[in-house]
This record gives C-alpha cells, structure tokens and sequence, in this order.
C-alpha cells in the first residue's frame, strides 16, 4: 500500500521533509470554531520522489492561500507524518457503531512554494 512509506517514516523518528505534490481543489471541514478551509493533494512524493498517498487533504493555511493556487499546479512543502482516526465513530439510524480505522497523513506543512517544473514519481524502490 502506498501509504506503508508514510507509517515507515512515522516509526523512523518522524523528522520533518519536503514533499511534492500537485493541487487538486479547496474544500471546508467542520472545526472547533466554525468551517476550516482545507486544500485537496495528489500525487504526493517525498524528496526521493517516490509516491507516498495518492490523495491528502490539509488544512489550507496562510502559506497556500498566499500562492493563488489553481487545478493543476504543482507545489513544494515541509511537512511532518501524522497518525489519525478516519471513518464514523458513532452510531447511525439503525443502531450499528460505525467503522474506523487509523491511517498516515501529513500535518504542519511549512515552506511552502509553488513549482514551475514538472516532478517525477517513483512508484517501486
């Protein structure tokens, strides 16, 4: 699985690094305060350039917001791995408990720039 990279560098210390990756849209998630606004990922390399996810939604921040990003560009940032809790964790109309299951992503993105050159993606070591 392509996110098994993000779990090995997690359980490696979890350093922070650069990554690559090309912006797909904006989106909003509910927060403490009221909507977040977050920023859709893919096609998400490390600085060896090999594909980490597919897909990662972050929340948007000021450094994103201040690149005027549009589909298809393509961006360079530091980040840290986190863990996290994804699925339903409460119960619907019928009374069955939700599913969840945790899975690795990316938080704190810093430096953030945009690229003016294609990046390549190494899918196998």
């Amino acid at each position: 699985m392509i996110r098994e990279r993000l779990k090995k560098k997690y359980d490696n210390g979890n350093k922070r690094e650069k990554y690559k990756a090309t912006f797909k849209r904006f989106g909003t998630r509910s927060g403490y305060k009221g909507e977040v606004r977050t920023i859709l990922l893919i096609d998400i390399v490390d600085q060896r350039h090999f594909l980490v996810a597919s897909h990662i939604w972050l929340d948007c921040g000021k450094q994103f917001d201040k690149i005027n990003l549009i589909e298809g560009d393509r961006v360079q940032f530091h980040a840290r791995v986190k863990i996290y809790e994804k699925g339903y964790a409460g119960y619907d109309e019928f009374g069955e408990k939700g599913f969840t299951t945790f899975d690795y992503g990316l938080s704190y993105p810093s430096k953030v720039s945009k690229l003016h050159h294609e990046y390549n993606i190494k899918k196998d070591n």
